[in-house]
């Protein structure tokens, strides 16, 4: 993943890339690393069962970089996720503890974090 991200950075700077593309596979691979995503893109239970935006480090911030891509608000697209998982009826994990350490397990195994 971080290979295609340096290579859609470099066409990006080419005029090529898709700055959308590389916002969603930024944020995927710092939610992976367990850091915070610049734009909100990345979405999860909660452990109260409600879907929530992965860790992010400023509000502000964050709506400020979407707004240069052309995204909505995260407020905005936090009620777009829920609706769309209600839609689909996606529902949280029975034991979300247990979904955590089990996310966690496999993060270390294919060596996004260190354990």
């Amino acid at each position: 993943m971080k290979k295609c991200l340096f290579l859609l950075q470099n066409e990006n700077h080419k005029n090529k890339g898709n700055e959308m593309h590389i916002a969603y596979l930024a944020d995927r691979i710092a939610v992976l690393e367990g850091n915070s995503q610049l734009y909100g893109t990345q979405f999860d239970w909660d452990k109260n069962g409600k879907l929530i935006p992965n860790i992010f480090d400023n509000l502000a911030q964050v709506n400020k970089r979407r707004k240069i891509l052309g995204l909505n608000t995260l407020s905005q697209q936090t009620k777009i996720i829920r609706e769309q998982a209600k839609k689909e009826n996606q529902k949280p994990p029975l034991n979300f503890n247990k979904r955590q350490q089990e996310i966690n397990l496999w993060r270390i195994k294919v060596g996004w974090i260190m354990q």
